[in-house]
């Protein structure tokens, strides 16, 4: 009987123990155990070794390059016929020239590589000079101080081809760059930098030049402290996967684009700070996917695009959404054609609204969309004739203080004017060149500045026609009026297509049908969302017509990101691990107990 008790408590205690260790495993941290990590856990945008350029180089490899060869002092690098192969995890030196061979990383899928770049020169003729064909992730490093090179030649062989390898720098797996150091990238064969994975730059001061991309990832390109130019006959900056996953992040540095013919080009674009200054002949930002999942945001940071060239082009494109909570932006697209300072999904329900920042958005009248009314900041739309580059743009208060004033580098006809400054109910004056106009921002009116096509599309109130017709003007800037057509009556096109004078809410009221209320059976809502049919099914929160329920990468239901962006929370492997062995214990320790009582 004495021995029973003894096993029963002995159960008792087990059964104690094991729920202890559980709940220590899953709280270690509140009671001051720190977890071992490998330092390449995501917080946020970014790891620890994403950020981490001073890591220890006292074991590192080195491996020093001499034209045609080099030599290797440690383990885990060796060169054949020029090349240099890195087959272990682990931390290596490069310096010296390499004149016409490869860097190739060809290591375990679970290794990670670091490589430091101390003032090394790379060129292959026909293939990627720095190539990772295997790895988990790469790291490479810019020393402080040095000034590295990567070229590669016009025309790669057909191995490397029939490989897809099309970058002087190609990554098939996570590449990511840091560091205080330079590196010049030259790319006579297609891109400059290419990662098949998630590509993360951090640090340095990069100058890409590159006969189609500059940079060019799959799954995303994530960007803080870094100072990059490109000079792309393509894409500056693109991630191509068109999974609703893929994104481009900005969180600071400076990124300038003063030749391609796109800027930044993704599914999804977010911009939390940073300097961008770009020089596209196309689209100057670009959210090129499927209607419903393009979204472009900007929280903060200085942003420029100018295209004085430009015949169907956009500053900021978005095949669905633009929010706008912060920053500045100006843009001067020209003013012929169909260019747009800002153009978003409006024909698949997209919209585009402004929280906050201050925007010069500069173009053509002729596609021309207005910002939602559920904008919380003031903005002002105002349409003209065809105004000549270097004109004038400001803003004055009722008291006569000038809130804004821009050189306007290309010619335009419509520009989009918001500021914090901006208060909605209050009246303004806003001046193109020597022509003033006072304009009371109620958030769905243009000004009375003439005419624009946008008034028939966009959702914006326009003026009458000047004496019946619109003043519109040719590249010549002679008055365009095909065909001598005759003068229409009085107030042109008024109700968009009513008498009375002017055209009202862009033609179609709130985007749906007559009267603003939609027409069911073809699946409208009113506010110009979708419903049924699964046409934008997860993509605008309620309040725009549609569900909640899309998935965004930085793990928001809604459309404006959080305050820190990072992607969503789950629930750590290791603590399922750390469950399933206090279990076991416990289901030992009860069959031991067994055993001894029986």
């Amino acid at each position: 009987m004495s021995s029973s008790k003894h096993i029963d408590i002995i159960c008792v205690v087990v059964l104690v123990l094991t729920l202890l260790i559980t709940v220590l495993f899953m709280n270690g941290e509140k009671f001051g155990i720190t977890p071992i990590t490998n330092g390449d856990e995501e917080n946020g945008q970014f790891t620890a070794n994403d950020l981490n350029a001073d890591w220890d180089r006292s074991d590192a490899t080195k491996i020093t390059l001499t034209g045609d060869g080099g030599s290797v002092s440690g383990d885990g690098a060796y060169i054949i016929d020029g090349d240099v192969y890195i087959a272990y995890a682990g931390k290596y030196v490069l310096s010296g020239e390499l004149s016409n061979g490869s860097v190739i990383v060809e290591a375990n899928a679970k290794d990670k590589i670091w490589i430091l770049l101390d003032n090394v020169s790379l060129n292959c003729n026909d293939s990627a000079a720095i190539l990772v064909k295997q790895a988990e992730k790469v790291f490479l490093t810019l020393a402080d101080g040095t000034e590295n090179t990567v070229s590669s030649g016009a025309e790669y062989a057909k191995e490397a081809v029939s490989l897809g390898i099309d970058g002087a720098i190609y990554s098939k797996d996570d590449l990511t760059i840091n560091g205080s150091g330079s590196l010049t990238v030259s790319a006579e064969y297609k891109h400059g930098i290419v990662c098949n994975d998630d590509l993360v730059a951090v640090g340095g001061n990069i100058e890409i030049t590159a006969a189609q991309d500059g940079i060019h990832a799959n799954d995303s390109a994530r960007f803080a402290d870094v100072d990059i130019t490109i000079s792309a006959g393509d894409d500056g900056i693109t991630v191509s996967n068109d999974d609703e996953t893929a994104y481009i992040y900005i969180e600071s540095g400076n990124i300038t684009i003063p030749s391609c013919y796109e800027g930044i080009e993704s599914i999804d674009i977010t911009i939390a700070g940073g300097t961008i200054n770009i020089t596209p002949t196309d689209d100057g930002i670009n959210a090129n996917g499927r209607g419903n999942n393009s979204v472009i945001r900007i929280t903060d940071g200085d942003i420029t695009i100018i295209n004085p060239t430009g015949r169907d082009a956009d500053g900021l494109d978005s095949n669905g959404d633009i929010y706008i909570s912060g920053g500045k932006l100006f843009i001067s697209v020209n003013g012929d054609g169909t260019n747009c300072a800002i153009d978003f999904g409006s024909e698949s329900g997209g919209i585009c609204e402004i929280n906050g920042g201050t925007i010069i958005a500069a173009g053509s009248s002729m596609m021309l969309e207005a910002p939602a009314s559920s904008s919380k900041q003031g903005f002002i739309m105002h349409n003209s004739s065809t105004a000549s580059a270097g004109t004038v743009v400001a803003l004055e208060n009722s008291a006569g203080k000038v809130l804004l004033s821009e050189i306007i580098p290309c010619s335009f006809s419509s520009v989009i004017i918001s500021s914090p400054e901006l208060n909605i109910g209050e009246t303004y004056t806003v001046s193109v060149g020597d022509t003033q106009t006072d304009i009371t921002v109620d958030n769905s009116s243009a000004s009375k500045g003439g005419f624009g096509m946008g008034g028939m599309f966009g959702g914006g109130k326009q003026d009458k026609f000047p004496n019946g017709q619109p003043d519109w003007d040719n590249a010549n800037g002679d008055d365009f009026q095909p065909g001598n057509a005759p003068e229409m009556p009085s107030g042109g096109m008024p109700n968009g297509g009513m008498p009375n004078g002017e055209i009202s809410s862009g033609g179609i009221p709130n985007g749906g049908m007559p009267n603003g209320d939609g027409s069911p059976q073809n699946g409208f809502k009113p506010g110009g969302g979708f419903k049924g049919d699964g046409y934008n099914k997860g993509k605008f929160p309620d309040e725009h017509g549609g569900d909640d329920d899309h998935k965004m990468p930085f793990g928001q239901n809604d459309h404006e990101p959080s305050d820190t962006l990072s992607k969503s929370a789950n629930i750590s492997p290791n603590t399922f691990i750390l469950i399933a062995i206090s279990a076991l214990l416990l289901i030992a320790g009860i069959i031991i107990a067994l055993k001894v009582r029986h």
